[in-house]
C-alpha cells in the first residue's frame, strides 16, 4: 500500500468514526427527550386492586383506632374492660368514664368532647339503656358548644334534652357553665374555663 492509500483509508476511517459518534449522540439524545417528555400512561386500578386498596386503609385505621384504646385502658380497671361486643356491653351506676370510651371502641368511633360531659352522657346512655337502646353510636363529640350523642334509637327526646342539659355544664370541668360565642366559635364553659 501506498502512503497515499494509507492516508485515504485513515481519512475514511476517521469520517466513519466521526459519524458513528455523531449518530449515536443524536440516538441517545433522542432517547432522553422521549423520556422526558413521555408522559406516563396512566392506569386506573381495577375492582379487585381498589377493594383491596379501602380493606388495607379500614384496616390501617382499625389498628390506629385499637392502638389508641390500648394505651387509654393500660392499667385501667372499668366494668366493661373485657366486653368484646355491643350487646354484651352493662349499663349501670358504677360505669366510669372508661365505661363510654369502651363503647366508643366497640362502636369503631373516638370520643371528641371535653371530659367534663363524661357523666353527662354516663347518665344519657342509662336513660336511653332504660328506653330499649341497642347499644349503637356514631358518634360522641361536641358541635357548636354543645353534646352531639347519635345514636341508632327511636328516642330523639332524650338525646335533645341531654344536647340542651350540655349547654348548661363545662365542657372542660363538668362544673356549671354557661354556652357563649366567642371569635365565631360556641363553647360551653364555666368561669374559670371562659377565660382560657
Amino acid at each position: 500500500m501506498t502512503p497515499n492509500t494509507l492516508l485515504y483509508c485513515g481519512a475514511i476511517i476517521l469520517i466513519v468514526y466521526l459519524l458513528v459518534k455523531q449518530l449515536l449522540k443524536q440516538y441517545n439524545e433522542s432517547k432522553i427527550n422521549r423520556q422526558i417528555n413521555s408522559k406516563p400512561v396512566y392506569s386506573p386500578p381495577g375492582p379487585e386492586e381498589q377493594a383491596a386498596q379501602r380493606e388495607a386503609l379500614q384496616r390501617a385505621i382499625r389498628d390506629e383506632r385499637d392502638n389508641y384504646y390500648n394505651i387509654l385502658f393500660a392499667g385501667q380497671d372499668f366494668i366493661n374492660k373485657n366486653t368484646t361486643a355491643l350487646d354484651r356491653f352493662i349499663i349501670n351506676g358504677e360505669m366510669n368514664h372508661n365505661d363510654l370510651y369502651k363503647l366508643a371502641q366497640l362502636n369503631r368511633i373516638k370520643v371528641e368532647m371535653g371530659k367534663g360531659w363524661n357523666e353527662l352522657v354516663l347518665q344519657l346512655m342509662r336513660e336511653l339503656d332504660q328506653a330499649g337502646w341497642n347499644r349503637e353510636v356514631s358518634s360522641i363529640k361536641e358541635k357548636f358548644g354543645e353534646l352531639r350523642f347519635y345514636a341508632s334509637t327511636d328516642h330523639e327526646d332524650i338525646l335533645d334534652k341531654y344536647t340542651a342539659k350540655s349547654k348548661t355544664i363545662c365542657e372542660i370541668c363538668g362544673r356549671p357553665g354557661k354556652f357563649f360565642t366567642a371569635n365565631s366559635w360556641d363553647y360551653t364553659r364555666c368561669d374559670e374555663h371562659r377565660r382560657t
